[in-house]
């Protein structure tokens, strides 16, 4: 029986492009998919995205607490 770890070092010692042809429902995403700010996001280190996920959780939750604040009020 072959390992999953020999059939993934077989699989990705292929390039995609030549097993792949163009999917347009893929293509048809692609138009719409800034991917500027991909790549600004790939560029960060692990822990600088981890800090930014952690921030917008903090941030998420001033905001629920403000709209539960807000239902309070008279």
């Amino acid at each position: 029986m072959t390992s999953g770890w020999a059939l993934y070092s077989f699989a990705m010692s292929r390039p995609a492009s030549q097993d792949l042809e163009p999917d347009p429902v893929i293509d048809a995403y692609k138009a719409g998919v800034d991917r500027t700010l991909i790549r600004e996001r790939l560029a960060r280190t692990p822990a600088e995205r981890a800090d930014d996920l952690v921030a917008l959780a903090r941030f998420a939750e001033e905001l629920r607490e403000a709209g539960i604040a807000s239902r309070r009020a008279p």
